[in-house]
């Protein structure tokens, strides 16, 4: 499967919309919303209208997860029903295939809003992926690339294709939309391709 990740998008519609052309371009099955597409909510109706529009499914962030979650009626007063109705179909986790999909380091529970805002050090990290059940797992909320085993950091910052190793455990953090970036991942493959946006 060629699966269109997209995370971090804060309502950047333009560069959600230069995404979605680059991975379409590219031929992918689905898509996977790693989180946070929320960040004022002034575009809000303009990302979800692109976001719906897609084959795959998403996550929640920490930015999202008050429109996911039992909300006071002021704040979803604030917001179109179109917004609300796609944050119900947001889910806090993904498996596909195998593969976990999740705003925050795996080993985090994405209901609790102490750990969706939480920033995990090195040796937590580490530890936290040691614990994971599935192999491949792959995260937003950092607007960083980067990929960790049980070992440690793996030397790539996003510059080319990275292939995985068929049965050692990975943890992989993808750059943010908002920021210029998505990526594609080939299951078939356990290719990982970053993308710039133009």
């Amino acid at each position: 499967m060629r699966l269109g990740l997209l995370a971090d998008i804060h309502e950047s519609v333009d560069r959600l919309r230069a995404a979605v052309a680059e991975l379409r371009a590219r031929n992918v099955d689905s898509f996977v919303m790693l989180g946070d597409f929320l960040e004022n909510g002034d575009r809000a109706d303009e990302t979800v209208a692109l976001l719906s529009d897609l084959p795959g499914v998403g996550v929640w962030g920490n930015h999202d997860f008050g429109l996911c979650d039992e909300t006071d009626a002021s704040v979803r007063d604030r917001f179109p029903a179109s917004v609300l109705e796609y944050c119900a179909r947001l889910q806090p986790s993904v498996v596909l295939e195998g593969i976990r999909f999740q705003h925050i380091d795996p080993h985090l529970d994405p209901s609790n809003h102490e750990d969706l805002w939480a920033f995990p050090t090195a040796s937590e990290r580490i530890a936290g992926l040691a614990r994971c059940a599935q192999s491949l797992n792959f995260t937003g909320h950092l607007h960083s690339w980067g990929i960790w085993t049980p070992d440690g950091p793996v030397a790539w910052r996003g510059d080319e294709t990275f292939r995985y190793r068929t049965g050692q455990r990975y943890l992989t953090t993808i750059h943010a939309v908002v920021e210029g970036w998505c990526a594609l991942f080939d299951s078939e493959r356990e290719t990982l391709e970053p993308i710039a946006l133009p």
